[in-house]
């Protein structure tokens, strides 16, 4: 994955890729390596993944109607 963006912008994207699963399994075992020989990335990986699970744990989603859903998916259909 190579390309002319800074490294600390290319780190921070593929970060957000690995934990949101969009890299693939190859991208994926890169990103993992070149994490693994750089105690700050890794840090940096880390702090994410817990405040992640911080959210996950502490953030209370409130349900949704059915009808609200439907209402959206209306109005998204409609404007294409």
């Amino acid at each position: 994955m190579k390309n002319s963006s800074s490294p600390k912008t290319d780190f921070q994207r593929r970060l957000v890729m690995y934990l949101d699963g969009a890299l693939s399994n190859q991208e994926s075992r890169e990103f993992l390596t070149d994490v693994r020989n750089s105690p700050e990335q890794l840090a940096k990986l880390q702090k994410e993944k817990s405040f992640r699970e911080f959210l996950r744990q502490k953030v209370n989603r409130r349900p949704v109607s059915a009808a609200l859903i439907n209402s959206i998916k209306s109005k998204i259909n409609s404007s294409l």
